[in-house]
Order: C-alpha cells, then structure tokens, then sequence
C-alpha cells in the first residue's frame, strides 16, 4: 500500500513539474493534480495525513535512520544475498 501511495504522489509531482509549476515538490501545489485512478474523497484525506505532525515526526525520524552510518557504511534493512544462516553465523562472530 505504501508503494501505491508513493507512485500516486510521485505522479502528481511529475504532473505540477510537467506543467511549470514553481515548487512543484510543495504538498501545496502538487496537492491539486490528483491521479485519476484515486476517488475524490480519497485524496484529500492522503493529504491531512501526510501533512500531519505525526507523519513528519516519523517521516524525519525515519530518513534518519536509513542513513545513520553503522560499521563504516550506511545501514540497511537487508541482509543481502546472504542466506539468512550465513548471515546469523556472521553476526554471531561480531559479538
């Protein structure tokens, strides 16, 4: 659902750009051009959600730590191609 959500906001952002909005990347202006895929009483309950203080608040805290650097690069949420029990005996040697 996430992912829906995003592209949704991504398309509307590339529709106030496309048309020379300035600030196009401001929830003000992209706010008006609604994919037309999503209900008109829908979107403007996505909005006081994401302009809420309580999605700020995750959203800053969030980016933070994706990007917090752990062991000399910055962390993930993945453990790559590495299988699971690799992975677990790694950790295991780090401790």
């Amino acid at each position: 659902m996430c992912d829906f959500w995003y592209e949704a906001q991504k398309k509307a952002k590339k529709t106030a750009r496309d048309r020379g909005f300035e600030g196009w990347n401001d929830v003000a202006v992209w706010r008006d051009f609604k994919p037309i895929y999503i209900l008109e009483d829908i979107w403007p309950h996505y909005f006081e959600h994401v302009t809420s203080e309580r999605f700020t608040r995750h959203s800053q805290s969030d980016a933070g730590n994706r990007n917090r650097p752990i062991h000399g690069g910055v962390t993930t949420h993945t453990g790559g191609s590495v299988p699971f029990a690799a992975h677990a005996k790694q950790m295991i040697r780090l401790i």
